[in-house]
C-alpha cells in the first residue's frame, strides 16, 4: 500500500471517529453548556454562572467557533520555546516558524495562507500583536513581545462572524490570555534545542537556547509582572540559490546539484544561503491596579531587541579551484548551460518598543467598558546585506576582484497606533428574552518609513546613494453595535454590523540615484522632491449575524454568517524594494479584498461516553464557506534565482470545506486526553479578469487536507507524556498550478507528515524537567519555499516558586471555555 493510500486512510479514519463521537449517545449528560461556558438555568430563567469562571481575552457571546489550549496543554503536550510554538495542534492552524526563533512566523488558518498575516489578527490581553504594516511573509504578529511563561490560555476564534473585529478576522481571530500574579511568584525556566539538518551540500548541527524569568506579587490593591526573554538560536539554511538555464555566459565552475524544480523543469543549486543566527532579548513590565471590585487599570511596556546574521555557503569552485559565491555579471557556467547564482551574508539589529494603557471593568453585571490604547515603535531597525560576497571571478575565471559594497534596508521611524473604546450592556430578563448589547469604536494608525540605500561596506550603514524612498500611511476608523439575544428558550440570535472608515495618504514610492555628500545626514529635500502617490479613502459595512439553538443539553447547533472587507496594507501599497536575494514590487493600485464567510456547526458535549470508556468528549462538526472579491494575491517568481514579489487583485474565489474535531478525556484511563481534528477544503479561483487562464485552478497556499492530533497521558501530577502528529496535502503556489511537483525545495506548503514526542517529570517540588523530539521521522518539507526544521531535540529545566504551577497536569472541564 503507497503512503498516499495510508495518508487518505488516515484522514477518513479521522474524520469518521469525530462523526462516531458526535452522534454518541451519553450515559450521564452534562448540564447544557453554551459557547460562553455557562451553565443553563431552567427555561425562561438568567443562566447560573459557571462555578470557576474562565479568565480569557474574548468577550462571552463570541458567535463562531472557539478552540482553545491552557497553560497545562502546552506544558504536557508542546516542547515550546518560542509563543509562535505553543498552538501547532489546534484545528486548521500552522505558525510559518521556519526555526526557532522566526521572526516570520505567520498564522495560518482554515482559508488563509502561510504568508498572508493581516487575513488573521493576534491579541494578547486586547494589545494587538498582528503587525498589519503588511499582508507578506516578513510581517509576523509580534511573537517576540510575549514570553510563553507568561500564557494562562489562548483562544482561537475562527472566521469574521464578530462586529467586534475588523475585517482582518477573515481568518480568525487569536487571542491570547496572561496571568496576573495573586501572591508572590518567581519562575525560571531554561531551554535548550538541537537540529541536525542535512540538505544537498549543506550538513549543519544547529542549537538553541532560551531562557525566561518572570517575578510577580500582589501587594493588596497592586499587582504586577516583570519578565526577561533570551533566545540565542541557529537556524538552518533557508534558499539555495541557482535557477533555470538562462541566455548568456558565466564563469566556468566545477561543483553543484542538479535538481527539479516545483514546475518540473531541470535546475542548477550551487550553494545554501540565509543560515540565520539570532539574539533576542525581551523585557517587559505589566503593572495593574484595582481602582475599585473588578475596575482595574493596567499599563504594559515591552521592549524587543534583534541581532542576527545570516552565513553563506557555496558548494562550487571555479577552474583554479577557488570558492564562488558570486561572478561579476551574476551567473556561472557548467559545459554549455548557465545559471543565475550568487549566495550574500547579511546582518540585522532592531530595538522596538511596545506600550498599552487600559482602563476597564468586568463586573459581569449591567454594564461593562474597556477603554485602551496601543503604541508600538520601531526605535530601530535595518538590514544590511553584501550585493557581491568573496572573490568575483570573471567569466574565463582567470581574473578576479573583491566587491565589498551593500544594500541597507531601514525602517526605523515605523510605527502603528490603536485606540479601542468598548461597552457592554446587560439588562434584566424581560418577556421578550435576555440582551447582551456590545458598543464600541476603533481608530488605528499606520505608518511606513523605510528607504534602501547602497554603502561601500556590506556591513555599514553609511551609504554613498540612495536607492529607493518607500513612504505612507493608512487609517481605519470604526463603530460597531452588536446584540446577542436570547429570544425564547434554547434559542439565541446575535446580530450586528461593524461601519469603518479607512483611508492611505502620504505614500511615497520612487527609486533615487542620488548621490551621499560627506557631512550630509539624511536625505537632502533639496535634491529629491519626492513624487506622493493619490490618496484614497472607502467606507464600508460589515453586517454579521448568527442563529443558536441548545437542541438538547448537550447538543448545540449554531449558524454564523458574516460579511468582511480586508483593505490593503501600507507595504501592498507602497514598498517598493529590490535586494542581491530579493525583489517586493507593490501596487498602489490595490483594492480591498472582501467577502461573505458562513458557517455551521453542531458541538456535542457529553460524559460517561460507553459505559465510562471515555470519561468526558466534545466532539464537533464545522462545515464552512468563504466567498471572497478582489483577494489580494501575494506571487513569487524564482525563476531568476531571486525572488520577485508583487501582489494583485483575483476576481473571486470560492473557500469551501469542513472540519471535524474532537476532545477526549480520561480514555479508558485516567489521565490519558486525546485531542484531534481533520479539515477538508476546496479552494478555487472561479474567475479573474485579468488571467482568465486561471480560472478553476486551486488557489494558491491552501491545502487539501490537514490533520492534527495529539494525545497526552499524565498518570500522576508529576509525570505525563504525550505524542502528536501533524500532515498535510501539498498546495500550489502558482495561480496557474503549475508547481505540481511538491515535495521538494521551491514548493509551498509541501506534503508533510510529522510526529513529535514530550515528557515531563517533575523532579522535586518546585522543579520540573522535561525533553521531547519534534518531526521524530525527519520529514523533508517546505514552505514559501524556506524549508523547515527537521528532526529536533529538546531538554528544558523549570523552577516554579509560587502561583499554580502545582496544577500543571490538571486541567478545565470541557465546555468551560
Amino acid at each position: 500500500m503507497t503512503r498516499h493510500h495510508l495518508l487518505r486512510g488516515a484522514s477518513a479514519c479521522a474524520l469518521a471517529f469525530s462523526l462516531a463521537a458526535a452522534t454518541a449517545q451519553a450515559q450521564e449528560a452534562l448540564p447544557g453548556i453554551d459557547i460562553a461556558g455557562v451553565q443553563n438555568g431552567a427555561e425562561g430563567q438568567a443562566p447560573a454562572p459557571a462555578a470557576a469562571p474562565i479568565r480569557r481575552a474574548i468577550p462571552d457571546n463570541i458567535p463562531a467557533v472557539v478552540e482553545s489550549v491552557t497553560r497545562a496543554d502546552i506544558d504536557r503536550t508542546v516542547n515550546v520555546m518560542t509563543t509562535a510554538e505553543t498552538m501547532k495542534y489546534l484545528p486548521s492552524v500552522l505558525v510559518r516558524e521556519r526555526f526557532i526563533g522566526d521572526r516570520n512566523g505567520i498564522l495560518q488558518t482554515r482559508v488563509n495562507s502561510p504568508i498572508a498575516g493581516a487575513q488573521n489578527l493576534v491579541y494578547a490581553d486586547n494589545i494587538l500583536l498582528s503587525n498589519l504594516l503588511g499582508n507578506s511573509f516578513n510581517t509576523a504578529p509580534r511573537w517576540g513581545m510575549v514570553s510563553p511563561g507568561e500564557i494562562d490560555r489562548i483562544d482561537l476564534v475562527y472566521g469574521p462572524f464578530s462586529a467586534l473585529y475588523p475585517g482582518n478576522s477573515m481568518g480568525g481571530v487569536m487571542a491570547i490570555t496572561t496571568r496576573m500574579p495573586e501572591n508572590f511568584e518567581f519562575h525560571f525556566s531554561g531551554n535548550a534545542g538541537l537540529q541536525p539538518y542535512s540538505l544537498y551540500g549543506s550538513k549543519e548541527t544547529d542549537l538553541a537556547g532560551d531562557m525566561n524569568i518572570l517575578v510577580g506579587d500582589k501587594i493588596n490593591d497592586f499587582s504586577f509582572w516583570a519578565s526577561y526573554d533570551r533566545l540565542d538560536a541557529q537556524g538552518q539554511s533557508q534558499t539555495f540559490p541557482g535557477g533555470n538555464v538562462k541566455s548568456g555566459s558565466g564563469a566556468r565552475i566545477l561543483g553543484g546539484y542538479a535538481d527539479i524544480d516545483q514546475a518540473g523543469n531541470p535546475r542548477f543549486v550551487g550553494g545554501a544561503n540565509q543560515a540565520d543566527h539570532s539574539e533576542q532579548h525581551m523585557g517587559k513590565i505589566k503593572l495593574d491596579y484595582e481602582l475599585a471590585p473588578k475596575i482595574h487599570a493596567a499599563y504594559q511596556l515591552g521592549f524587543w531587541s534583534l541581532v542576527d546574521n545570516t552565513r553563506p555557503t557555496t558548494y562550487i569552485r571555479d577552474t583554479n579551484g577557488v570558492p564562488i559565491y558570486n561572478t561579476q555579471n551574476g551567473n556561472v557556467q557548467v559545459g554549455n548551460a548557465v545559471f543565475p547564482f550568487t549566495v550574500n551574508p547579511s546582518h540585522g539589529n532592531a530595538s522596538h518598543l511596545m506600550q498599552a494603557l487600559s482602563f476597564k471593568s468586568d463586573t459581569k453585571g449591567v454594564f461593562d467598558f474597556d477603554f485602551s490604547g496601543t503604541s508600538y515603535n520601531f526605535l530601530r531597525d535595518y538590514n544590511n546585506t553584501a550585493k557581491a560576497y568573496g572573490l568575483l571571478p570573471n567569466t574565463a575565471g582567470t581574473a578576479y576582484s573583491i566587491d565589498p559594497r551593500g544594500s541597507n534596508t531601514n525602517q526605523t521611524g515605523t510605527f502603528w497606533r490603536t485606540f479601542d473604546a468598548r461597552g457592554i450592556w446587560r439588562p434584566e430578563w424581560t418577556d421578550l428574552g435576555k440582551h447582551e448589547v456590545s458598543i464600541g469604536a476603533h481608530w488605528d494608525l499606520y505608518s511606513l518609513s523605510q528607504t534602501l540605500t547602497n554603502t561601500n561596506v556590506f556591513t555599514d550603514n553609511y551609504y554613498y546613494s540612495i536607492q529607493a524612498i518607500n513612504y505612507g500611511k493608512t487609517e481605519t476608523k470604526a463603530v460597531y453595535l452588536q446584540d446577542a439575544w436570547e429570544f425564547a428558550p434554547k434559542w439565541k440570535l446575535t446580530f450586528g454590523g461593524r461601519e469603518e472608515f479607512w483611508s492611505a495618504f502620504g505614500g511615497v514610492n520612487n527609486t533615487l540615484g542620488q548621490k551621499y555628500t560627506p557631512g550630509f545626514a539624511g536625505w537632502p529635500p533639496s535634491l529629491v522632491t519626492p513624487p506622493y502617490l493619490p490618496s484614497v479613502a472607502k467606507p464600508t459595512f460589515s453586517p454579521k449575524a448568527a442563529i443558536e439553538y441548545q437542541v438538547f443539553p448537550d447538543l448545540n447547533l449554531r449558524g454564523s454568517v458574516g460579511r468582511y472587507y480586508r483593505f490593503p496594507t501600507v507595504l501592498e501599497l507602497f514598498q517598493n524594494i529590490a535586494g542581491p536575494n530579493s525583489i517586493s514590487i507593490s501596487n498602489p493600485d490595490l483594492q480591498p479584498e472582501s467577502g461573505t464567510s458562513y458557517d455551521l456547526t453542531g458541538e456535542y458535549v457529553t460524559t460517561n461516553v460507553f459505559d465510562g470508556l471515555i470519561g468526558e468528549a466534545r466532539p464537533r462538526i464545522s462545515l464552512f464557506m468563504d466567498h471572497r472579491w478582489n483577494a489580494i494575491v501575494s506571487q513569487t517568481d524564482f525563476s531568476t534565482g531571486v525572488g520577485v514579489t508583487q501582489n494583485s487583485n483575483v476576481g473571486k474565489a470560492i473557500f469551501r470545506g469542513v472540519e471535524g474535531a474532537v476532545v477526549l478525556k480520561d480514555v479508558v484511563w485516567k489521565g490519558l486526553d486525546f485531542n484531534g481534528s481533520v479539515t477538508f477544503t476546496d479552494a478555487k479561483v472561479v474567475s479573474d479578469y485579468q488571467q482568465p487562464w486561471v480560472q478553476g485552478m486551486q488557489y494558491p497556499r491552501i491545502p487539501r487536507i490537514r490533520i492534527r492530533a495529539v494525545a497526552s497521558y499524565a498518570p500522576t501530577d508529576e509525570f505525563s507524556v504525550s505524542a502528536g502528529v501533524r500532515y498535510a496535502t501539498g498546495a500550489f503556489v502558482s495561480l496557474n498550478n503549475s508547481d505540481f511537483n511538491h515535495n521538494n525545495y521551491g514548493s509551498v506548503d509541501s506534503e508533510y507528515l510529522v510526529f513529535d514526542a514530550k515528557a515531563t517529570y517533575k523532579i522535586a517540588k518546585e522543579w520540573t524537567l522535561n525533553a521531547g523530539i519534534d518531526n521524530i521521522g525527519r520529514w523533508k518539507y517546505y514552505v514559501n519555499p524556506n524549508p523547515y526544521p527537521q528532526r529536533t531535540y529538546f531538554l528544558g529545566l523549570k523552577y516554579d516558586f509560587g502561583g499554580p504551577a502545582s496544577g500543571m497536569f490538571s486541567d478545565v472541564k470541557l465546555g468551560a471555555k
